[in-house]
C-alpha cells in the first residue's frame, strides 16, 4: 500500500457520497427556488455576469488557489494537505506553483472583456472533481445522479473557458425565452431534491 500511496488522490475518501449529496442537493434546490421566486434579479444579475469584472477575480483567484493547493510543496502544514502526486511530472511542480499567481495577474490585467465565464469556468473545473471522486464506484447505481451533474458541469466548463462568448450567447438566449425559465428552474428544482432524496435514503 505504502508504494502505491504518493499516487492517491488526496480526495479519495474525502467526501462520502451521502455528504456529497446532501451539499449538492440542496445547493441546486436553493439555487433554483431561488431563481424561481426572483426571476427579474436573477436574470438581471445573469445579463450582467459576463463582464462583472469583481466577481471574475474572486472566481479566478478562488479557483487557482483550488489549484495552487493541489501542486503545493511539502512542509506548508495544512496547505499541502491536498497536494498530489504528480509521477513523471513531478519535476514542473514548480513551475505549476510559479504559474498560478502569473496567470492570475495577467488574467486580471490583460483580460478585460468575458473574464468572468473563463473564471467560472476554471472554477467549476475545480468544483466537480471532489464531487466524482464521492462518487466513485459507489453503491447504488442512482450515484450516477452526482457524475451526470459533474459531467454537464465540465464540459459546459471547458466550453466557456475556451469560447466565453457562448457564455453570454447562452444567458441572452435562456432570459429573452420568458417559457423557458421557470421548466428550466423547475427541473433544476426536481434534479436536486432526487439527489437530496437519495443522498437522505439510500446512501
Amino acid at each position: 500500500m505504502n508504494q502505491h500511496a504518493p499516487f492517491l488522490h488526496p480526495y479519495d475518501g474525502m467526501i462520502p457520497l451521502s455528504v456529497a449529496g446532501y451539499i449538492l442537493g440542496t445547493v441546486l434546490l436553493l439555487v433554483h427556488l431561488y431563481a424561481l421566486v426572483k426571476r427579474q434579479q436573477v436574470q438581471a444579475f445573469l445579463l450582467a455576469s459576463p463582464r462583472n469584472h469583481l466577481l471574475a477575480q474572486i472566481l479566478l483567484a478562488g479557483g487557482l488557489f483550488w489549484f495552487f493547493l493541489l501542486v503545493a510543496p511539502e512542509g506548508l502544514g495544512v496547505l499541502s494537505r491536498f497536494r498530489v502526486g504528480l509521477a513523471e511530472f513531478e519535476g514542473i511542480r514548480w513551475l505549476l506553483q510559479l504559474a498560478c499567481p502569473v496567470f492570475l495577474v495577467l488574467m486580471v490585467t490583460q483580460v478585460k472583456n468575458l473574464l468572468f465565464p473563463r473564471a467560472l469556468g476554471i472554477f467549476g473545473l475545480m468544483v466537480a472533481a471532489p464531487l466524482l471522486s464521492a462518487a466513485f464506484l459507489q453503491e447504488p447505481v442512482t450515484r450516477l445522479l452526482i457524475p451526470i451533474w459533474c459531467y454537464i458541469v465540465i464540459f459546459l466548463s471547458i466550453l466557456w473557458i475556451g469560447k466565453p462568448y457562448l457564455y453570454r450567447d447562452m444567458v441572452n438566449k435562456i432570459c429573452s425565452k420568458p417559457a423557458w425559465w421557470t421548466p428550466l428552474c423547475l427541473g433544476g428544482m426536481a434534479y436536486g431534491a432526487a439527489i437530496l432524496l437519495c443522498a437522505i435514503l439510500w446512501w
